[in-house]
């Protein structure tokens, strides 16, 4: 089975870099809104999270909860659930890890009653083309991948010199100046697509009503829980 997600958050998502597993995480306790999709053998599971503990300690973050989820598609019923343990904690400079545990403890044709699983999953932050362009379909949020263009909220800078101009217009004029490890790039959310191009380069209008170039030596996404 599988699942995951230093101070507390409100929600992200998490991947395994097979694939296999993929976790929105809500990180208010005793809020039911979390859930996962993993893979099993030959079968698809989806599950629902029900966070009743969290804790820092140490850099890192602690939740406790129940989990249940059934199988999908063709074959027989099969419902597991019990207890889930996730360990929140930095990966890199800008992204979060999290380490998942499922306790099974009961269900109906479940096969994995009284086993325990792990996984390890990482924030599925936004990558660039290989160009190092972000653009409308690369740079939203995991959610949004395949039903819209919702861009990634949270920015840092990346330019070498430290600073990053915002310009009034798609490459036009100097509005404002950035600072590396000082200031955070927000996107323009209110029109949910915050990427536009000019002269064939993407733009990230941001909430100050200004442009920075949408490209990995400039900007790169944080993690949405600061």
């Amino acid at each position: 089975m599988s699942l995951i997600w230093c101070a507390a958050a409100s929600a992200t998502t998490y991947v395994n870099p097979k694939g296999k597993t993929t976790l929105n995480l809500s990180e208010k306790v005793n809020n039911s809104s979390s859930f996962y999709f993993t893979r099993v053998g030959n079968r698809d599971f989806l599950g629902n999270i029900q966070i009743t503990r969290s804790e820092g300690a140490a850099g890192s973050y602690y939740y406790n909860g129940t989990f249940k989820d059934h199988a999908t598609g063709p074959g027989r019923k099969i419902v597991c659930s019990g207890d889930i343990s996730i360990i929140r904690h930095q990966v890199g400079r800008s992204s979060l890890g999290a380490e998942v545990t499922w306790k099974v403890k009961e269900g109906e044709n479940c096969p994995s009653i009284g086993k325990t699983f792990k996984v390890n999953l990482v924030e599925a932050l936004p990558l660039p083309n290989a160009s190092g362009d972000y653009t409308s379909s690369n740079s939203n949020t995991w959610l949004t991948q395949t039903a819209g263009s919702a861009t990634w909220p949270a920015w840092r800078v990346t330019s070498r010199d430290g600073q990053l101009n915002c310009r009034k217009t798609a490459n036009g004029a100097i509005q404002t100046v950035y600072r590396a490890d000082k200031d955070t790039v927000a996107a323009e959310l209110r029109g949910v697509n915050a990427i536009t191009m000019a002269n064939g380069q993407p733009w990230l209008l941001t909430r100050q009503g200004c442009y920075v170039r949408a490209n990995s030596q400039y900007v790169q996404p944080v993690s949405m829980p600061e």
